[in-house]
């Protein structure tokens, strides 16, 4: 039997019946270094949960994941990354989140309802959330690194996004940081609540609280 060439026609265009695999091995690379990750969190979390944080060397954090120094320091280099090592994710998302927010909306509402939905987070990782904000409370170390590093950088979204949906200039026009620095004060007194009452208290309704008097405070005069 003959077998016949597909004729191409001018504006035809070649393509490759086939598929494309993705590498294996790049993919078993990631999987191991996430679980790496997690091991080095899982055991950062235990040790600051029974030592406490000042008292955790690097050291005594890589014995327990079984690595070495050198791999926690390729993974996180300071002990304050690790603790706060997942909370870059929730930067992401507060991110999505308030570039997604309808643009006739008014903009505090915009932020009141992205840093709500950053609440969530909390529900989902709650006894994480809460060694977080006891050490916060307990290590100026950590204290100095959650609000220089972690809170400045969900505040830069906030500025960011607010600069964007005014179409102003944030180092011109002070409302943005305003905005940023008010809904992330609110945050912070909901935390400081959470973490007095043990985890008790819904956190979820301790944030709209807060995050709602804010609207209100133009009615004081």
């Amino acid at each position: 039997m003959t077998t016949v060439e597909p004729r191409l026609e001018p504006g035809d265009v070649l393509v490759d019946p086939a598929p494309r695999v993705s590498d294996p091995e790049a993919g078993r690379r990631s999987r191991k270094k996430q679980r790496t990750r997690d091991d080095l969190i899982a055991a950062g979390d235990y040790l600051f949960a029974t030592q406490g944080f000042d008292a955790t060397t690097t050291t005594d954090i890589a014995e327990r994941a079984d690595v070495s120094q050198r791999t926690l320091f390729r993974h996180f280099p300071t002990k304050e990354s690790l603790l706060y090592g997942d909370l870059d994710d929730t930067r992401l998302q507060l991110r999505e989140s308030l570039a997604s927010r309808p643009a006739d909306e008014p903009i505090l509402v915009s932020v009141r309802e992205s840093m709500l939905s950053l609440a969530e987070d909390f529900e989902r990782h709650r006894d994480r959330r809460l060694l977080q904000a006891r050490l916060a409370a307990s290590s100026p170390a950590v204290s100095a690194y959650s609000r220089a590093v972690v809170q400045f950088s969900w505040e830069r979204e906030i500025i960011a996004a607010v600069a964007a949906r005014l179409g102003v200039d944030p180092l011109k026009d002070p409302r943005p940081e305003v905005v940023a620095g008010a809904a992330m004060s609110a945050v912070r007194i909901a935390m400081r609540q959470w973490t007095v009452s043990g985890g008790t208290l819904d956190f979820m309704t301790l944030n709209a609280a807060a995050l709602e008097s804010i609207a209100s405070l133009s009615d004081l005069g």
